[in-house]
């Protein structure tokens, strides 16, 4: 398999394929509000959603962007795979701390307590059609992630993968996102994947 393109995010520090596009502000929902500006994307929803979906938003953008790794594939043919441990506890807490303040909790704040629901997010943003699977694990698992990939791609007939390790909690935020495809001159190298998830997660 080949990575065509990177992205991290690490509590407010964001770039896309080593270039620095914003930094941390020191506060989670400002961090995640300026990582989102530097993308120059309008999405009027954005201010709606959830950390975790804004997360794999952030992630995800560059690719999509004019001259972005996935401009040239069909929409349904591009898969995705995101991994993460907390899944959307830090949304499943902020319902839980609502209902017992108010005695009540926003429909909006109900609908992203769903450990995929930023698969959704991110397949309405762009049109997405092709497979997708969200898996939960205590730390990055690179093996799974390639497993997961090779099967979207050679089996479910995708011919690129958004795949990565997304999560966030207790006022941390981390991800690593890259595009994966087929391909003979492959660069996929566990060991190097493993120290960028470690550094950046």
């Amino acid at each position: 398999m080949r990575i065509l393109s990177t992205t991290t995010y690490s509590n407010g520090g964001f770039t896309a394929n080593g270039k620095e596009l914003a930094s941390s502000t020191g506060d989670l929902d400002h961090d995640l509000t300026n990582a989102w500006a530097a993308m120059e994307v309008k999405l009027p929803r954005f201010v709606r959603m959830d950390r975790s979906s804004k997360l794999v938003s952030i992630a995800a953008a560059p690719f999509f962007k004019a001259e972005g790794a996935l401009t040239t594939y069909p929409k349904d043919r591009i898969g995705m795979v995101i991994m993460g441990t907390h899944g959307s506890m830090d949304t499943d807490q902020r319902y839980l701390d609502q209902l017992q303040a108010e005695n009540h909790a926003s429909p909006g704040l109900f609908v992203y307590t769903l450990p995929n629901i930023a698969l959704g997010e991110l397949s309405i943003q762009h049109g997405l059609h092709g497979s997708g699977l969200c898996l939960l694990s205590d730390s990055p698992d690179v093996d799974q992630m390639k497993n997961a990939c090779e099967i979207l791609l050679h089996d479910h007939g995708m011919e690129a993968v958004i795949c990565g390790w997304a999560n966030i909690f207790a006022g941390s935020a981390a991800a690593t996102f890259m595009v994966v495809t087929t391909g003979k001159d492959g660069n996929w190298d566990n060991d190097e994947l493993e120290r960028i998830f470690n550094e950046h997660g």
